[in-house]
């Protein structure tokens, strides 16, 4: 039987979102997670459609990311994972989907209480099943 836990990271690209590989690489071992490095492409659509183009280099732009990321984990089991669409729902659907244990996510930095943690890190610790880990910069 498999007790390992299964992670969620979703990353946005900037450093900031990276410090949630630092933090699981200071709270689990190799052998304790199965990791899942996601990101969402947010593409905003022109006259109902995307271009071929914006397309291709959003996916390539996403792939970057998480070849980056998972060089950070070396030695860890990693898996990714990317889509399109609204990131806070993406990564619910992902989390319930696939059953994880964990979401681990990085807080915003901006500022005001409304956007304390951000607005997709609002919406996924409000509305996910599972126990959401928000990691400070």
């Amino acid at each position: 039987m498999n007790n390992k836990k299964k992670i969620l990271v979703p990353l946005d690209g900037t450093e900031r979102s990276m410090h949630s590989i630092d933090w699981l690489k200071n709270f689990f071992k190799e052998d304790e997670v199965d990791i899942t490095l996601m990101n969402v492409i947010e593409i905003v659509l022109g006259n109902d459609k995307i271009e071929l183009d914006q397309r291709y280099y959003s996916e390539k732009a996403s792939k970057e990311i998480l070849d980056k990321a998972e060089d950070k984990l070396h030695g860890y089991k990693i898996a990714k994972y990317h889509t399109f669409g609204y990131a806070a729902d993406k990564i619910l659907k992902k989390a319930e989907l696939d059953k994880f244990d964990i979401i681990v996510m990085t807080k915003s930095t901006k500022r005001g209480l409304d956007r304390m943690i951000g607005s997709v890190t609002n919406k996924v610790v409000r509305n996910a099943g599972t126990l959401v880990a928000i990691i400070p910069e």
